[in-house]
């Protein structure tokens, strides 16, 4: 933590003389993303977007700081389900429930109303991170978990279990089958492109 601290010190005095500095920018935000981890502290993710969207300001056309922001709000967006989980359990002793169930009603309801627009916020950053380098696979693999959390809303175990097998993370927005049905193809569609992707990168040959 401390080496952090210094680390980004060093970094802001270098912004003080070249404010638009992208190496010291991108060095402070890849720091405080770090530092959020451990111990977990959702300001230190919410102040590393802060620097990925400083270079958005001063470069738009990167991919790197669209992917971050996307990495963070997922990062938040587990989080806070893993979390309101476990306060429901902990109130519902003799109603516990899973990973693998759906979020009962009021708690899907506070859910979508606290990380709904970090969740779309961070599917329109990936996006816009893909159109941009459009083989960006890092990318597609956090969009597919946004697009499954934001489809994870349905209250049938057995579509629910069915779900998880293709799904790696959960999600927890949508309650309309088709909204779900819709977001799970876009997830699987970016699956099968990263797999196109990395099969063509392992066929190019090496460098020796």
């Amino acid at each position: 933590m401390a080496r952090g601290n210094q680390a980004i010190a060093e970094f802001k005095e270098v912004l003080e003389k070249d404010p638009n500095n992208i190496s010291a920018i991108d060095g402070i935000g890849s720091i405080l993303f770090q530092m959020g981890g451990q111990p977990f502290d959702p300001k230190k993710f919410e102040e590393s977007k802060i620097y990925h969207q400083k270079h958005i300001q001063l470069k738009p056309d990167d991919p790197e700081p669209y992917y971050w922001i996307g990495v963070i709000d997922w990062t938040l967006a587990f989080r806070g389900n893993g979390e309101m989980r476990m306060d429901y359990n902990k109130n519902n002793i003799r109603k516990q429930v899973k990973d693998t169930d759906p979020l009962p009603g009021a708690i899907r309801t506070e859910y979508a109303s606290k990380y709904g627009q970090l969740i779309d916020e961070g599917i329109t950053d990936l996006q816009k991170a893909i159109s941009i380098k459009p083989d960006y696979d890092d990318a597609m693999a956090y969009l597919n978990l946004l697009y499954r959390r934001k489809a994870d809303m349905v209250e049938s175990k057995e579509e629910r279990e069915a779900l998880l097998k293709q799904a790696e993370r959960k999600a927890d927005m949508v309650e309309s089958k088709e909204e779900r049905e819709a977001l799970l193809k876009q997830a699987d569609d970016l699956v099968d492109k990263v797999k196109e992707i990395k099969q063509k990168r392992s066929e190019q040959p090496q460098p020796s």
